[in-house]
């Protein structure tokens, strides 16, 4: 009679018969579900770090970069990791928390195999020091969750599926610190934070650009000759990690505004000088590889309140 599982070397194992199917990963349904699946992944498999590059290409395809300082696999198994029923928990099951609904314990890599399925192209870009996975999805046909807002990019769904990751581990558990950036962002973050190949750690010395152009191509990162210079030139920031909760701090000052002035005069702009002062901020953040949204204004006793979110273009914008 065979086993519940098939021994296939390094800490990996196929999963056999029903218990195949009663660790089954959430159906895949959308972007987000992509998302969260490759980070629980990299969660799984030890990581402290876990960066998110995305980018949006012809406002139809959706690249998901995931880079992780966990344990990585084996090179021999870079494509079968990619088979169904593949996992290293098969001794060891996962077992969600209560507050995530119908979860079933499952392993680390089981996603992968319907992952690949529902996207154009998955692969592992780095098998380790990073590991990276670079997973390539049409939004026609698994699209991304409804834009909460008109002026802001799609990628603030994938801000709060992260954020709803970190809410969702269990007590006790230390989940990994989440970045999600653009590519150039993400480049420049794990340069800095050297969450690199031990000979890359040697070898870069933040002045080739030719050497950093091949680390980017290796683990994933499509940054171009001129992005790279901005990284070595300390004109790109580095992407902070997402916190469990918001700040309230920026909460509370969103809601009761930051000057606190009460009375005053009152100066009324007209819709040309808006578009002036629009125009204006549009510059200033073009500079900066930046844009801006649809710009607010509110005249009040004694102050004027300017508002517009400030984001990275996803469209090919290098």
């Amino acid at each position: 009679m065979e086993g519940p599982y098939r021994d296939l070397g390094s800490g990996f194992a196929r999963l056999m018969g029903a218990e195949g199917s009663r660790r089954g990963p959430s159906r895949i349904d959308t972007v987000e579900d992509v998302l969260r699946e490759l980070v629980r992944n990299s969660r799984d498999a030890g990581a402290r770090n876990v960066y998110v590059a995305s980018v949006l290409k012809g406002r139809r395809y959706r690249i998901l970069t995931i880079l992780d300082d966990g344990h990585g696999i084996p090179e021999s198994h870079r494509d079968l990791a990619f088979e169904p029923g593949v996992t290293t928990r098969h001794l060891a099951p996962i077992q969600e928390p209560d507050l995530i609904p119908n979860a079933t314990p499952h392993g680390a890599g089981l996603s992968l195999f319907h992952i690949r399925r529902a996207a154009i192209d998955a692969e592992f870009t780095s098998t380790s020091s990073p590991t990276g996975i670079r997973v390539i999805l049409d939004t026609h046909s698994l699209p991304e969750r409804a834009l909460q807002s008109g002026s802001r990019p799609s990628r603030s769904n994938q801000e709060a599926t992260l954020r709803a990751f970190l809410q969702s581990n269990s007590p006790g558990v230390n989940p990994p610190d989440l970045y999600l950036a653009s590519p150039s962002r993400i480049l420049a973050t794990i340069l800095n934070n050297r969450i690199i190949h031990s000979g890359w750690l040697r070898d870069v010395r933040g002045s080739d650009v030719a050497r950093i152009a091949e680390f980017a191509d290796d683990v994933g990162l499509e940054v171009s000759s001129r992005t790279i210079r901005r990284v070595m030139g300390g004109e790109v920031p580095t992407a902070l990690p997402l916190s469990r909760h918001e700040d309230e701090g920026s909460k509370k000052r969103e809601r009761t505004g930051v000057s606190g002035v009460r009375d005053g005069p009152s100066l009324v702009l007209g819709p040309g000088e808006v578009r002036e002062i629009s125009a204006i901020l549009s510059r200033t953040a073009r500079a900066g590889y930046l844009d801006i949204g649809e710009l607010k204004v509110q005249s009040r006793a004694g102050e004027i309140v300017l508002k517009a979110s400030v984001f990275e273009p996803e469209d090919e914008y290098e």
